[in-house]
């Protein structure tokens, strides 16, 4: 049986509680991954994050449209690639000089994590497990610090244009 490993909330809660506490388990779930080094698990949720905040905010502004179906939006790369597209200054966050770069560095870094433990050319050797596991480890810690920001910056800006629609409507 699977459980719940966050916390039930002793608030009420407004808005969209069943995104809130999606969002709250992911996080805990983060949080124990790491701990316990499941790195995949971390890396996979961190992934989910990302994707999500930016399919919500690509969606708000009008750079892809809402689908009927989730699994229809486009893949991760496509999806940074669309915001790199609409946002070309680097945008500078969490000691990023550009957090678009660092995002798609790190889905390089997953890719590499995620398919490296056992995928090899025919007849060669993986990589040493030790080695393999870092990776997997560093992955796991930039993903935690990159959905963070991710999430911190379009938040601000569907903040900031709901503001400038109101001002300017």
């Amino acid at each position: 049986m699977t459980t719940k490993k966050s916390e039930s909330p002793t608030i009420s809660l407004k808005g969209n509680v069943a995104k809130y506490l999606s969002y709250r388990e992911a996080w805990t779930r983060i949080k124990l991954a790491r701990q316990e080094g499941f790195f995949f698990e971390a890396i996979t949720i961190e992934e989910s994050i990302i994707t999500d905040r930016l399919i919500n905010y690509l969606v708000f502004v009008g750079e892809i449209k809402q689908e009927t179906e989730v699994h229809k939006y486009p893949a991760f790369r496509r999806l940074i690639q669309s915001w790199k597209k609409l946002h070309p200054i680097p945008i500078q966050a969490t000691g990023q000089s550009s957090l678009q770069e660092a995002v798609d560095q790190w889905r390089i870094l997953r890719n590499k994590a995620i398919h490296g433990m056992v995928k090899s050319h025919p007849g060669s050797p993986t990589e040493a497990i030790d080695d393999f596991l870092a990776i997997a480890e560093s992955a796991a810690i930039q993903g935690e610090i990159l959905a963070k920001a991710v999430s911190e910056w379009c938040r601000k800006m569907k903040k900031q244009q709901q503001s400038d629609r109101l001002t300017s409507g």
